[in-house]
């Protein structure tokens, strides 16, 4: 589904992603971990067109999209939630997600927005509220539901338990899952819970210092002492 070739990927002159490799299977997922700082998100702009590409490529189902601005790729089906800055505050849940299915027909996007909240029914619940007052758990959950508004291909999610208490981050790691198995999504994580997003992952990458040190499944990943103990902090 997405396939990344010898990317490497900075901002203007400063070099922080390089040679990484890897393949994303349709209706997987492949979760990228690895210590604060080490180009995780940079990686993901540099797929998405935010950051830049200073060689490599990005194929999306075969074709070459490395250096389409971002609105395009969206269009071709990424959805991507950023880390930070991922909703409007000062909306409402509905006005986000009506926000995100922006040139969508009406009945589709009232379509999709229902299939939304079979997920994140809490959502429903506070679709009049403004989203600065849902709490932590129900701002990432408003963030992934508007990246699902546009029936995506595949879909980066970019922390999103970053800030979340150990219960409430496994239980949005399962609803992913559940996008892969029900949805049948294709999602490319970036994750910092890392053992509760390596077992629902098919596949991964440890991401040092910019540069791939493991790429295969996601339990040969988890069950590496050596690299655990030293780059992840899982015995």
């Amino acid at each position: 589904m997405l396939k990344v070739e010898s990317l490497n990927v900075g901002y203007g002159k400063f070099h922080i992603v390089f040679d990484v490799s890897f393949e994303v299977k349709e209706r997987s997922i492949f979760t990228i971990v690895g210590p604060n700082g080490g180009g995780k998100t940079t990686l993901l702009n540099g797929i998405m067109g935010i950051a830049t590409v200073f060689s490599g490529r990005v194929l999306l189902k075969g074709q070459d999209i490395t250096h389409l601005p971002p609105h395009q790729k969206a269009r071709l089906g990424i959805g991507y939630m950023a880390q930070t800055d991922n909703i409007f505050p000062g909306l409402t849940v509905i006005e986000n997600l009506l926000m995100a299915a922006y040139g969508l027909p009406e009945s589709v996007a009232r379509d999709r927005m229902e299939t939304v909240f079979t997920y994140y029914p809490v959502l429903k619940r506070r679709t009049g509220q403004k989203a600065r007052s849902l709490s932590g758990g129900e701002r990432q959950m408003l963030a992934i539901s508007m990246t699902l508004m546009r029936d995506p291909d595949v879909i980066m999610l970019d922390e999103p338990t970053s800030g979340l208490a150990p219960i409430l981050a496994k239980d949005l790691l399962k609803k992913i899952a559940a996008m892969r198995d029900e949805l049948k999504k294709t999602v490319l994580l970036v994750e910092q819970n890392v053992k509760a997003a390596l077992e629902i992952s098919d596949d991964a990458m440890l991401l040092v210092s910019g540069r791939s040190e493991f790429v295969g499944k996601a339990q040969a990943l988890l069950s590496d002492e050596a690299l655990g103990r030293k780059y992840l902090g899982v015995k």
